[in-house]
């Protein structure tokens, strides 16, 4: 019950300061975002897809066992289990366990800065 009211207040927190994002909250959800007219993507739901289409400013992972491919400036994964393939990223921070993110270039700094807080997590740049 307490990851659920955390995930819903983080939720909320992000949502209240976001442009303009979508919010996935169910589980197995398998989306293409068009990062041109959702700026923030929060995912609290379990399992979802997604392809990013373009650059998100920011994506926010509470969820677990999400696997996202494309481009965002700012990832932000508290959740467990997560597999992120990107194309582009600026900054990474986990505060989750047992993520794996995989990055090939910047998108606007001169390279990626990560923060890892939680445990079991694999950050690696790829060509």
């Amino acid at each position: 019950m307490r990851i659920m009211l955390l995930a819903a207040a983080t939720l909320a927190l992000t949502a209240a300061t976001a442009r303009a994002g979508v919010n996935i909250i169910d589980n197995d959800a398998k989306l293409t975002i068009d990062c041109a007219k959702e700026k923030t993507v929060n995912i609290v739901g379990n399992n979802a897809t997604l392809t990013l289409s373009g650059t998100c400013l920011e994506v926010n992972i509470s969820g677990n066992e999400a696997n996202i491919k494309g481009s965002v400036e700012h990832v932000n994964i508290s959740g467990n289990d997560n597999t992120l393939a990107l194309d582009a990223v600026d900054q990474i921070l986990i505060s989750g366990n047992k993520n794996k993110v995989t990055y090939k270039k910047a998108v606007k700094a001169k390279k990626t800065n990560a923060l890892n807080t939680g445990n079991d997590n694999k950050i690696s740049q790829v060509k």
